[in-house]
């Protein structure tokens, strides 16, 4: 029997296995139970530590996202340069097939940032290699109007991180 301050759900694994899990309100470990239908009388309790492995997944997801970072700043430094003015609530986004260019999607792009002279720049550190790329202009409304004629390749070199400065000229739409 359940007491009240505790929870339990059973689940149906392969074969005629069940396993019941009953988590005790007041204490962070949860026991599971498993039986089968050939054998009811005996039954398995195991005593699970969840504060323990929550412990260790946080401790995991730390150790990805340190070496994502170290990783990040071994790139190469990309610095896109366009000079196009604009109406007024429009702005620039360069999309690109990498997940730094917002893998050719004009939603999750990055947008460039406008100076005096209508200049837009944006600048990322992308990871090594050739990825087709494209000046989007995004309208007030939440419309994109794309660059016509075929995508525009960046050339990421391998080895040592460098900085690297790419123009975007000559933008014409369809």
């Amino acid at each position: 029997m359940i007491a009240q301050n505790q929870r339990a759900f059973c689940l149906r694994a392969r074969g005629p296995r069940h396993v019941c899990i009953r988590r005790n309100a007041t204490v962070s470990s949860q026991v599971i139970t498993t039986t089968t239908q050939e054998n009811l009388n005996s039954v398995v309790a195991v005593e699970i530590d969840v504060e323990a492995l929550q412990k260790r997944l946080e401790a995991r997801a730390k150790a990805m996202i340190q070496l994502e970072e170290q990783e990040v700043a071994s790139r190469t430094k990309v610095k896109f340069f366009l000079k196009q003015q604009v109406g007024l609530g429009e702005s620039w986004k360069v999309v690109g097939r990498c997940p730094e260019l917002g893998s050719m999607l004009p939603e999750v792009a990055p947008y460039m940032k406008w100076s005096n002279g209508d200049v837009w720049t944006y600048e990322a550190k992308i990871r090594p290699g050739n990825f087709e790329f494209k000046a989007v202009l995004r309208k007030p409304d939440g419309q994109y109007l794309w660059e016509d004629g075929k995508e525009r390749i960046l050339e990421v070199p391998f080895g040592e991180p460098a900085d690297k400065e790419v123009q975007i000229t000559d933008i014409k739409f369809m």
